[in-house]
């Protein structure tokens, strides 16, 4: 008997969670209706809202002093910029994105990204002990000296951090390490701590009958070095682009 109500126990909290992603899908959906029918974003054919959407985020993240991070999942990079300049770019090697991102119109894209998101916490196998706060540069020259804020570190370690966006919006970025260095236990404490967290989550949502968590995730996989120097050049409550 106890068998069995562990058994149901364990297939009711696999279908909350099976059914999480459709229900914020369509909460989402619900709470965007008004909003992406607005003059503005109605007036936009797609392909000019899709740009201005790309636009309106960059001028908005050259306003600020601080260094960011653009995230281009078309082009497969990732880029520091500072006042519009970019500082330093590298490769994505993987990808994966959480299914909402697939749902989304145009209008919402727009409505989500054409200003900058920010992040709200994080979490780190790595310090932000090396992080440098630097001036906006004047001209080009300058910026292009800026480029040395970016370390050349050691691969001794698997580099893996979350960044926590508002729009509960996630991106994870893990650093490829040569394979004579270990990672399996470090990548596995770093996910086995996400993974608890949320099922302590679900198991509450299911108890007080509430919809189950569910969080929109990007996981990038890049370079080990860039991902470190990454990390440590942007701000705790830095600004982030995405542009899918």
């Amino acid at each position: 008997m106890l068998g069995l109500m562990i058994l149901g126990a364990l297939s009711w909290l696999l279908i909350s969670a099976m059914k999480a992603p459709h229900s914020f899908i369509e909460e989402f959906k619900t709470e965007m209706a008004g909003i992406k029918n607005n003059k503005v974003i109605l007036s936009y054919p797609d392909d000019l809202l899709e740009r201005k959407t790309r636009l309106d985020s960059r001028l908005a993240m050259s306003d600020d002093d601080s260094i960011g991070l653009r995230i281009n999942l078309k082009e497969k990079f990732l880029y520091l910029e500072i006042k519009g300049i970019v500082l330093h770019k590298t490769p994505i090697l993987e990808q994966k994105s959480s299914s909402f991102f697939k749902h989304l119109s145009v209008a919402e894209k727009y409505v989500l990204f054409h200003n900058p998101l920010t992040i709200q916490k994080d979490d780190a196998t790595i310090s932000k002990d090396q992080f440098q706060e630097v001036i906006a540069p004047k001209d080009t020259i300058e910026a292009a000296k800026m480029t040395e804020i970016i370390p050349d570190t050691t691969l001794t370690e698997p580099v893996m951090y979350r960044l926590y966006l508002n729009h509960g919006i996630r991106v994870q970025i893990t650093g490829q390490l040569p394979d004579s260095i270990p990672q399996f236990w470090p990548r596995f404490r770093f996910d086995y701590r996400d993974r608890y967290k949320y099922l302590k989550e679900l198991t509450r949502s299911v108890i007080r009958n509430k919809p189950a968590p569910y969080q929109p995730t990007i996981s990038l996989v890049i370079n080990s070095r860039d991902a470190e120097a990454i990390y440590r050049a942007v701000p705790k409550k830095g600004n982030v682009i995405l542009e899918l």
